[in-house]
């Protein structure tokens, strides 16, 4: 074999010891589950500002819920899904207050990366063009994601950009 042949061998068999990871931290590319559980463009309960936060137990998720649809008239509570908090929780991202509709928070892919113990949520961040016609109408939008607990404890917030638009831990 020539130099660079054994070079690209090394390099392949290099590349799958790569994938080994330390007992009880997370693998270099694992992946979590997320599905949405709620939305809502109307959640100023949960914060002014952008921000996330993890849920760990029945109890906040209901309050948590409970605060993100007390502005819509004539909604009935929604019931939270049956959920084993030993192996998964809620992920409650905000936009905070914004002046007008056209706002939104929407999950770009119901597999979130993991590495070095952070998980990174990436999702699309919707704000309306500047000449676009809007409702006058202050908004909040939010959005709560159930995550499988894959070896993360702390999570960033991406948006369709790069930019970080928040971060939390667990």
């Amino acid at each position: 074999m020539s130099r660079s042949q054994w070079v690209l061998v090394l390099y392949f068999f290099l590349s799958l010891s790569g994938c080994a990871g330390a007992a009880g931290g997370a693998i270099a590319g694992e992946e979590a589950e997320a599905v949405v559980i709620f939305s809502s463009l109307y959640s100023e309960g949960l914060g002014q500002t952008a921000g996330a936060a993890w849920i760990d137990n029945q109890q906040e998720l209901l309050s948590a819920m409970d605060k993100a649809s007390r502005q819509r008239l004539g909604v009935n509570p929604q019931t939270p899904p049956s959920m084993d908090y030993a192996r998964e929780g809620v992920l409650a991202i905000w936009m905070g207050s914004m002046p007008t509709g056209g706002y939104r928070i929407k999950l770009a892919s119901d597999m979130v990366s993991v590495k070095d113990g952070t998980a990174v949520v990436k999702v699309l961040w919707i704000e309306p063009s500047e000449k676009a016609f809007l409702t006058q109408a202050i908004t909040s939008p939010c959005i709560m994601i159930k995550l499988t607990r894959t070896g993360f404890t702390r999570i960033k917030v991406v948006d369709q950009k790069g930019i970080i638009r928040a971060e939390t831990g667990i």
